[in-house]
């Protein structure tokens, strides 16, 4: 799979490369606004999102992909992960177009195993 991973923190970011570095083709982007040309340029499996960012957040980055994105039925799987339990922000975020919401801290097991759940695996 090609996964798109969308963190303002390089720590969040090498996380998620570590653990699927041996299956998964992983690209990265700094912030929703780079996360969405990324997007427009290129083709993904999978776009895992955090939602506080700067320049633009992750719901709004999913929502001008989702835009973006011309047949419905091939949309981009996009799981947002963050550290907001806010349901307002979950509700935001799914209105938007995210697949799922998932709270950090996530576990590397956890990951694997959300990863698969878009991977058909």
């Amino acid at each position: 799979m090609k996964i798109l991973v969308v963190d303002d923190n390089p720590i969040n970011q090498k996380f998620v490369q570590y653990s699927l570095r041996n299956a998964h083709i992983v690209d990265t982007a700094n912030d929703g606004e780079e996360a969405v040309m990324k997007a427009s340029a290129n083709t993904y499996d999978l776009i895992i999102m955090d939602l506080s960012m700067p320049i633009m957040d992750g719901a709004e980055a999913t929502l001008r992909i989702r835009q973006l994105e011309c047949e419905p039925n091939r949309q981009t799987p996009i799981v947002v992960f963050t550290t907001s339990n806010m349901e307002n922000d979950r509700e935001r975020c799914m209105k938007y177009g995210a697949n799922d919401y998932l709270i950090k801290p996530i576990r590397a097991a956890k990951l694997m195993e959300q990863v698969a759940l878009y991977s058909g695996q």
